[in-house]
């Protein structure tokens, strides 16, 4: 009964691989098509890995109720339990930045640093509001008046998706440095067919984190701009400090599981944001009537 584990692992070795190879696929010469087609493989790829109360949209824009709109998000994460709304514009659609957890940007094969530095500039602009009233089982949240919150604001985690030809150095920026994980489906030594020699080794994917802790993710995420003030606050336990990462990579003797490390990973993130902020409908209200 124990060989089900190795057969998960290896699954998901497959899955990753078959991944690799269908993002690069040379399916069309036309570039729009071929990037639709790849924006769309890498959707599917996270409504796989992350829970149902989130949903995914492509090719949307994030505002906030200062007025403030990001560029196109060619894929964004976003929770509908408490902030269900999507202001539409004809086929256009606008997210409130109170919903969202992660923004990707997928690219190809080159990457250009200018203009990846003005998309994550784009969201990185985007505030929160905390004026939000909601009766809770124990009392009334009023968000303005909360005391010691573990969240006042909220960030979107910001993901890069891209098929570089070669797994890259720690030196080859050309942007990622904007961004809080990179996933790299590098081309090289990829097959289009899956074999027990392949099975044995890693698959092609890149994984890049730029948080270290469990710690980092709740402040850089949930406490955009406040100092670390509370280092011996019982509140936040030493744990946080301590779990990496890296302690969700999943190894096996010379093989990398890096799309089922990469599941465990980005979940436990989104655990760390996992109580979204309530959606503050006066400050939109203030906005519209403006």
């Amino acid at each position: 009964m124990s060989d089900f584990i190795s057969d998960i692992k290896e699954n998901y070795l497959k899955m990753e691989r078959e991944l690799v190879t269908q993002l690069n696929y040379d399916v069309t010469n036309q570039y729009l098509i071929a990037g639709s087609y790849r924006e769309e493989i890498w959707a599917d790829f996270f409504r796989k890995i992350v829970p149902k109360k989130f949903n995914i949209a492509r090719s949307v824009f994030i505002m906030d109720s200062n007025k403030n709109i990001s560029k196109e998000v060619d894929i964004a994460i976003y929770d509908e339990q408490y902030t269900p709304y999507i202001f539409n514009r004809g086929i256009i659609k606008f997210i409130p930045v109170e919903a969202v957890a992660a923004v990707v940007q997928c690219k190809s094969r080159n990457l250009d640093s200018g203009v990846l530095e003005k998309w994550a500039d784009s969201i990185d602009k985007l505030q929160t509001s905390n004026d939000s009233i909601v009766r809770l089982a124990t009392n009334i949240h009023i968000g303005n008046e909360s005391n010691r919150v573990t969240q006042t604001a909220t960030k979107p985690i910001k993901i890069l998706c891209y098929i570089p030809e070669n797994k890259t150095g720690k030196d080859d920026t050309g942007g990622r440095s904007k961004f809080d994980i990179v996933i790299e489906a590098y081309k090289n030594n990829c097959s289009r067919e899956y074999n027990a020699e392949e099975n044995s080794s890693s698959g092609n994917l890149k994984i890049t984190f730029s948080d270290e802790n469990l710690r980092e993710i709740l402040f850089k995420y949930n406490r955009v701009g406040e100092k670390d003030e509370y280092e011996n606050d019982p509140k936040y336990p030493k744990i946080l400090r301590e779990r990496k990462i890296s302690d969700y990579e999943i190894t096996d003797e010379s093989v990398e599981y890096t799309l089922l490390s990469f599941i465990f990973q980005f979940n436990q993130m989104l655990m760390m944001i996992n109580n979204p902020m309530f959606f503050p409908h006066k400050a939109y209200v203030n906005m519209l009537n403006k």
